[in-house]
């Protein structure tokens, strides 16, 4: 038997359900974080992040009972997240703003970077003279006016660094639609960001 150290999420989530109640301490210590960012960036509320994600291992823990690894122990727990993200929304169609995407990301591995990071244009020059703090309040506005599915697809693939695969076991479509609507997410924060960085910089 493996240390516990080494287990996977599946082995824990099994041994969850056989009345393990350390191991689900274990699960909730890795994907508290994780979860609470990837609710944060859907939802765009600190406070109603924290009890959505709250409510996702209640959730979780319910589901262990009936517990079946036929898939991903993470696409199981992000369909968990995704929906309840989902009823919150509809029944509060109106969200309230971000308060920072200009703010480093933690749940994926590697160097930290930010969705303005993610989503600049390359080909668009510099903007040095416009504050980060200006950056930031159109990224919150750009991103909240994202349709719902490119949203999701967008704040999965980049916030989250899953693949298109992953992502797509999470929505519940093809890769291809997943890539299709991230393509689309991106355009659509490209088009409303670009003309007004180019505006502020006043004719040349």
């Amino acid at each position: 038997m493996k240390e516990r150290t080494e287990w996977t999420d599946e082995q824990l989530m099994m041994s969850v359900r056989d009345g393990n109640d350390d191991a689900f301490c274990r699960l909730v210590d890795r994907h508290r974080k994780p979860i609470l960012n990837f609710v944060y960036r859907f939802l765009g509320n600190r406070e109603t992040a924290e009890d959505v994600s709250q409510d996702v291992f209640v959730r979780l823990w319910a589901a262990s009972r009936t517990y079946v690894p036929t898939a991903r122990f993470t696409t199981f727990l992000y369909l968990i997240a995704r929906n309840l993200c989902l009823d919150h929304l509809d029944k509060r169609r109106r969200l309230p703003p971000l308060t920072s995407l200009s703010q480093e990301l933690g749940a994926g591995e590697g160097a930290p970077r930010t969705l303005e990071d993610e989503i600049a244009d390359t080909r668009a020059g510099p903007y040095g003279e416009i504050s980060r703090r200006e950056r930031a309040a159109e990224l919150e506005r750009a991103l909240l006016s994202l349709p719902e599915d490119q949203r999701l697809v967008f704040v999965l693939t980049e916030v989250q660094g899953f693949t298109y695969q992953q992502a797509a076991e999470v929505v519940g479509c093809p890769p291809g639609t997943v890539a299709s609507r991230k393509s689309a997410a991106v355009k659509h924060l490209r088009t409303r960001l670009i003309p007004t960085r180019v505006g502020a910089e006043g004719p040349g």
